[in-house]
């Protein structure tokens, strides 16, 4: 999928899609959170839309900002110029006066806001090139006003909480690659190292369980090809249970997470389940997570 940094967004399917973008856009960039929509369809506005006090005009003149949004198919400079006269009717006087387009960027419409010596202290133009640009540094928005087009970053305290609430069957397990795939999103996977090499774990709990060896089982967790995280457990029985490692050899507990994980490893066939497996070796489930 494309990057919102890299490509245009697509431009909204009316005016009134296109203030509500501009106002939460210019909230952030403003830092103004009683940013205003001014009046309603049929009023007269005076060439303002949006209106609000950014914090970077604090202590200029009245410290009003306003946007005008245009949603059209053309702009001229006698359109802009028409746009500021009316702009300058606004009462306060505004210091700063932005319109904001679904064009593409036009380098002689660039030039004539640029050159002209406006009543305004400052006047900008903005295309959809710049605003998608500006949209792209708050997912939240890019959320909001186009969820059917940008997909959310997942972070890794994202992927721990889908795996805190997670069942046995949200997963597919496949025996031959040791592979959990979790089934609401591909791109996640708990893997199992499945080395020829194991090594050995020896800890007093280990023995009460009917075959003596034990071996560390190293867990990673995936998304999307990328290694996020691994955890540790003991695969314990002839492999018959995977026991996460308690807090330490003498202190038997595990955290809610450690068991929720456990859960999900030990669905396989071969299993006699986890709680068995975790009485067996005396551990249990603290109610605080285990540091």
């Amino acid at each position: 999928m494309p990057s919102p940094t890299t490509t245009d967004l697509p431009t909204p399917k009316s005016w009134d899609e296109l203030e509500d973008i501009c106002a939460d856009l210019l909230k952030r960039l403003w830092r103004d959170p009683y940013i205003t929509r001014n009046g309603r369809s049929g009023q007269r506005q005076h060439g303002v839309d949006i209106y609000g006090k950014p914090v970077h005009l604090q202590g200029c003149g009245s410290g009003i900002a306003g946007a005008q949004c245009k949603r059209v198919v053309e702009l001229t400079e006698g359109d802009i110029r028409n746009e500021i006269e009316q702009a300058t009717k606004f009462a306060p006087k505004l210091e700063e006066f932005l319109i904001l387009t679904t064009l593409k960027r036009d380098a002689s419409l660039q030039k004539y806001v640029r050159t002209q010596d406006w009543p305004i202290n400052r006047v900008e133009i903005r295309f959809w090139e710049d605003l998608s640009l500006q949209l792209s540094e708050f997912d939240e928005l890019l959320q909001k006003h186009f969820s059917g087009w940008f997909k959310k970053k997942t972070s890794k305290e994202d992927l721990i909480q889908i795996l805190s609430e997670a069942t046995p069957n949200d997963f597919d397990y496949n025996d031959s690659t040791g592979q959990y795939l979790y089934k609401a999103d591909v791109d996640l996977r708990l893997i199992m190292n499945l080395s020829d090499e194991m090594e050995s774990f020896e800890e007093p709990w280990v023995s009460k369980f009917h075959a003596k060896e034990s071996y560390k089982q190293e867990v990673y967790l995936e998304y999307n090809g990328t290694r996020i995280e691994t955890f540790w457990f003991v695969a314990v029985d002839g492999y018959r249970y995977y026991i996460p490692y308690p807090k330490s050899r003498d202190d038997l507990r595990i955290s809610p997470f450690q068991y929720r994980l456990a859960c999900i490893l030990n669905q396989q066939p071969v299993g006699y389940g986890i709680d068995q497996g975790l009485e067996v070796a005396g551990i249990t489930v603290d109610d605080e997570p285990v540091t």
